[in-house]
């Protein structure tokens, strides 16, 4: 017999996703005693305390929170479907995020061509570097994660859904901007803008000491806009992942982009998930309709 109701579960989850009470009883239509109360009566019933609490900034999941709310969410989407009239097709909620420097090339189209297809989801967006979306997919707080794959050892399922490769970027007259491709070993003496983002910053600098070169780093920047401007400005070369459809600074001038010479494996581009759960029908539809988006954009 189940002792714990959908309802007690779901402003469970709502808690873990908006760390808040305040917050999930608005976003439900609620009291917030009332989630504080599912809270408790969670909290009694399973022997386990769900959340910490930060004075002034809110609720923060436990190791065993984070578990639970995993599982809860699964049982929700479960209990979605079930409940779903027969032919309603692919429903419920999927919170999607993305890495900054990657998220604005892709997610807002692919949200949109998700929606046109399967308009019964309600979608949410988030973004942030990969550490963070990393903890927020452990946490169940998160349904996907849009990501570069670099190796992640981390409790999550990674669904491959393209690749990109890495390139250099460098400013319009610079003496290698003539060349058809660039050597890594060819950067050794060049001035090095940095991507300063949590494992996009590993890998850049691993690829250039896979090479035998010691980079010279002059400046670092975790915004992908900011190192562009350096470059275009003469500060330096840089190496990236991410192409914005155009070779221009966010103040307009002009950069040279050229693909890197011997076997430099492109980078997986990635939806990652929880490992501790099954996709849900929507996160499923999603993949699907991410591989099809990639593959057309080339």
């Amino acid at each position: 017999m189940l002792h714990v109701s959908l309802r007690q579960l779901s402003y469970f989850v709502a808690a873990a996703r908006h760390g808040s009470t305040l917050q999930a009883a608005l976003a439900l239509h609620v009291s917030q005693p009332s989630i504080s109360h599912a809270i408790a009566t969670l909290e009694a019933h399973w022997g386990e305390k769900l959340f910490h609490r930060i004075h002034a900034q809110g609720l923060e999941l436990t190791t065993a929170g984070a578990r639970r709310s995993a599982l809860a969410q699964a049982l929700l989407t479960q209990a979605e479907a079930l409940d779903a009239p027969a032919g309603q097709g692919v429903s419920g909620s999927l919170c999607v995020a993305g890495l900054s420097t990657l998220a604005p090339m892709h997610l807002p189209a692919l949200m949109r061509r998700f929606s046109q297809r399967f308009p019964q989801v309600e979608l949410r967006l988030g973004e942030g570097d990969t550490e963070t979306l990393l903890a927020r997919l452990e946490r169940g707080t998160l349904d996907l994660a849009l990501l570069y794959d670099m190796g992640l050892q981390r409790a999550v399922a990674l669904h491959e859904v393209g690749a990109q490769a890495p390139y250099v970027l460098m400013p319009v007259g610079h003496a290698l901007a003539k060349r058809a491709s660039v050597a890594l070993r060819e950067l050794a003496d060049e001035p090095l803008v940095l991507i300063d983002l949590p494992h996009s910053r590993q890998y850049f600098l691993s690829l250039l000491a896979h090479a035998g070169v010691r980079p010279q780093v002059v400046m670092e920047s975790g915004s992908l806009e900011m190192v562009r401007a350096l470059v275009a400005h003469g500060h330096g070369i840089s190496l990236l992942t991410t192409r914005p459809s155009r070779d221009v600074s966010y103040d307009g001038r002009r950069l040279v982009c050229k693909p890197l010479s011997g076997k430099v494996p492109p980078q997986r581009l990635v939806l990652a998930a929880a490992a501790s759960v099954p996709l849900s029908p929507a996160a499923e539809a999603f993949v699907q309709v991410a591989r099809e988006h990639l593959a057309a954009a080339g």
